[in-house]
């Protein structure tokens, strides 16, 4: 998993076919466990890349993205925000779309 240093680095990859951000804190109890659930759950789709990115690190992306609880997940496509997961996170959610997303 890659860890988003700053902003403009986020605006670099945004652009990919399909990528998987986990937006959190370091302080965050529940966000370290979430985060193995994730990157184990995400064997499965090895072609689709993993980012991290801690709030605390790169302020702006909080206020630029509407995250106001951690862990969020947030799914992009060509840019765009195709799926955001806050706290409880629905993996059968993010499983299906992906499964439909790949057989196209």
């Amino acid at each position: 998993m890659n860890t988003i240093q700053n902003y403009e680095e986020f605006q670099t990859i945004i652009n990919q076919d399909l990528m998987i951000l986990i937006a959190k804190t370091k302080t965050c109890a529940v966000c370290k466990p979430l985060t193995d659930k994730l990157l184990q759950f995400m064997n499965k789709y090895d072609s689709i890349p993993v980012y991290q990115v801690y709030l605390e690190d790169v302020l702006i992306f909080q206020g630029q993205h509407l995250v106001f609880t951690v862990p969020t997940i947030l799914v992009f496509s060509n840019g765009q925000e195709i799926l955001r997961e806050s706290r409880f996170i629905d993996f059968s959610k993010i499983e299906r779309l992906f499964d439909i997303y790949l057989s196209q």
